[in-house]
């Protein structure tokens, strides 16, 4: 691995994020939209499409006379110095490092973490109005931006699922498991994992809708490839989704949906079915509640899970923006609530 370094002198004092924590909190506001922020000192996401002004920039904070930054991994990143910064120039996705040098003596790596673009694209297509209500946003002087620790549960969720398919595929061995071109999947791990998962298809059979000519949402999952093509009204979710692929990507997003390989929106009637079946306990998925073993029949018996997180749909009152489909046994309920 090669190792490219910048110095510079200054006599100055600026802001270094430490090692990175992992605590998160997690609220909710008066119209039950879940919020949350967790540490991530120490570590910097960024998107091969762009990202949020200042979300692609390391800085030292500290007396100092002469700082380095080392670019260990100039295969993923470039490094653009200035005073006490450094800039992070994507060139493909993957988890790098640069380590700040002060005064001689090595600080803790910042860890850099490149997501796939098209997992921020399917991310835009699928779920951007909740991405855009749970993102915690922060003041800054040229404006209020998303905050680098910023987390949409139901982003985490949605991510999960792509995420789950490719932890499946590879323990079975077979793409075709949600349609992906076994040639396409293999032909750059692990970015070519997620690039074949969510743009899968056999003719005119989508695994994901917003990758489909046509769809409502295939502009804007076109359009999130660069941060400068993307509506402005859409740039909070962009800049979510970024925090949100990296850390899903990174591994440091656990799986809230407890091992679902699909999700879908109910409609109101279809909301009302799982509700009643949730509160049954039924051992059957109720006909018309938008899901059946008969869709999936290789994870049959399967199990809706309903997030009391996830950001509520704008369809109507207690209708989930997404429910989770996921594999059960026998003794399970077909609908549940427990991640």
């Amino acid at each position: 691995m090669g190792r490219t370094s910048f110095i510079f002198l200054m006599a100055a004092a600026l802001l270094f994020t430490g090692p990175a924590g992992c605590s998160v909190f997690q609220e909710k506001d008066d119209e039950g939209v879940t919020k949350g922020e967790k540490d991530v000192s120490g570590k910097l996401s960024v998107a091969l499409g762009g990202s949020a002004s200042d979300h692609d920039t390391i800085v030292v904070n500290e007396p100092l006379t002469t700082l380095e930054f080392e670019n260990n991994d100039p295969d993923l990143f470039d490094l653009e110095v200035s005073g006490n910064t450094a800039r992070v120039l994507p060139h493909e996705s993957g988890i790098g490092y640069v380590t700040p040098i002060v005064d001689g003596t090595a600080r803790d790596p910042v860890e850099v973490t490149i997501p796939p673009q098209r997992l921020i694209q399917i991310l835009i297509g699928e779920a951007r109005g909740e991405l855009d209500r749970e993102a915690t946003m922060e003041t800054k002087t040229d404006g209020d931006t998303v905050a680098p620790g910023s987390v949409s549960v139901t982003g985490d969720a949605v991510a999960a699922v792509i995420r789950n398919r490719i932890e499946l595929i590879n323990e079975g061995g077979s793409p075709s498991l949600f349609l992906a071109d076994a040639t396409d999947y293999e032909s750059d791990p692990p970015l070519s994992y997620y690039d074949a998962v969510i743009e899968a298809t056999n003719g005119s059979v989508y695994q994901f809708s917003p990758v489909k000519p046509g769809d409502p949402s295939h502009a804007v999952y076109l359009d999130a490839e660069a941060r400068e093509d993307v509506d402005e009204n859409l740039l909070v979710a962009y800049d979510q989704a970024v925090l949100t692929g990296s850390s899903v990507f990174n591994g440091d997003t656990e799986d809230p949906t407890g091992g679902a390989f699909a999700f879908y929106s109910p409609t109101p009637t279809q909301a009302a079915l799982i509700q009643d079946g949730l509160e049954s306990g039924a051992k059957d998925l109720p006909s018309g509640c938008g899901t059946s073993d008969a869709n999936f029949p290789a994870f049959a018996p399967v199990q809706v899970l309903v997030l009391p997180e996830i950001a509520p749909s704008v369809a109507g009152a207690g209708v989930p923006s997404f429910v989770f489909v996921r594999a059960r046994s026998n003794l399970e309920p077909a609908i549940t609530d427990e991640p």
